[in-house]
């Protein structure tokens, strides 16, 4: 999980999100996804219910 949280995609994301910015499905290709995407897919159930709503969050605005 420290992998996902720190991953530099992922800090980006959250960056943006409280600028507002991530509401913009726009701008959702900017940002390097493919392996950040690989790390969430690669945990099981448990670790992603317990991964919290921002992080959830962001995730599922990427892969939407």
């Amino acid at each position: 999980m420290e992998s996902i949280k720190n991953h530099p995609t992922m800090v980006q994301v959250l960056k943006d999100s409280y600028g507002g910015i991530i509401y913009d499905v726009a701008n959702r290709d900017k940002y390097e996804t493919v392996e950040l995407l690989a790390l969430w897919e690669n945990l099981d159930a448990c670790e992603k219910e317990s991964a919290g709503g921002i992080i959830s969050g962001a995730i599922n605005f990427l892969k939407s």
